[in-house]
């Protein structure tokens, strides 16, 4: 006899639409401040066409259609004129004014943020997130955890995301103070890599790291502490 097919239980289903909306979410966050920041380019490039268009007639009377000048002119307007803004928040003052504006009013525009985030790290301006591979001890125990640094609050405090294995989307914050970090000169990917493998890797991720240096000095205190904590635990009444 053949035997039956296996049927998916409730909870594999529930998985497996977890990862289809997830993915969708994941995709439509992603396309949505590109979308946007596409369609007001083609707003702006479309006014600008829009004004010089009466030129064509002068260029080739009688045509119908745009003059093939009009385009080119209109994507050297389009340039300059975005060149025109870049270049005056180069400067310290035109910085100063465009940071008070944009918190003044550009922060309140839904999507704002995101956008900004976005297209930051798409050009590269801005340090993308777990940029810098760290190991963290954060509950001083000697035991060390590979984290990304997300945020430096002062000089000592650090916020750390801490992510699970094999999945990095999920993880623990910590906010701790600089002892407890080691940073690595390892890369982002190879850090995730490492993750995502189970931990395969961290041989090579650490190869040039000098071991003795990786454990924080507020572990060892923490270890020297327990191990004196053990011993008086031992002795005899």
């Amino acid at each position: 006899m053949n035997p039956e097919p296996a049927v998916p239980s409730v909870q594999e289903k529930k998985s497996r639409r977890g990862i289809i909306l997830d993915s969708l979410l994941q995709g439509f966050l992603i396309l949505l401040p590109l979308t946007i920041v596409l369609i007001l380019l083609s707003i702006v490039f479309n006014f600008i066409f829009g004004f010089v268009a009466p030129l064509s007639s002068a260029l080739d009377p009688g045509s119908e259609n745009p003059h093939w000048l009009i385009n080119i002119l209109s994507l050297a307007i389009f340039c300059v004129f975005i060149f025109l803004i870049g270049l005056l928040v180069r400067n310290k003052v035109g910085k100063f004014y465009f940071k008070n504006f944009e918190k003044k009013y550009l922060t309140k525009i839904p999507l704002y943020n995101l956008i900004h985030q976005t297209v930051y790290q798409f050009v590269g301006l801005k340090k993308l997130p777990f940029s810098e591979v760290v190991l963290l001890d954060p509950f001083r125990s000697g035991t060390m955890m590979t984290g990304f640094i997300t945020d430096q609050i002062g000089e000592e405090l650090y916020t750390v995301f801490v992510p699970t294995a094999p999945n990095p989307t999920n993880g623990n914050i910590y906010h701790v103070p600089k002892e407890l970090i080691t940073f690595l000169t390892a890369s982002t990917q190879d850090a995730m890599r490492t993750v995502m493998g189970m931990g395969t890797g961290t041989a090579d991720m650490l190869k040039n790291m000098d071991l003795s240096q990786i454990l924080p000095q507020g572990s060892q205190k923490e270890i020297i502490k327990s191990n004196i904590d053990n011993t008086i635990d031992t002795l005899p009444n």
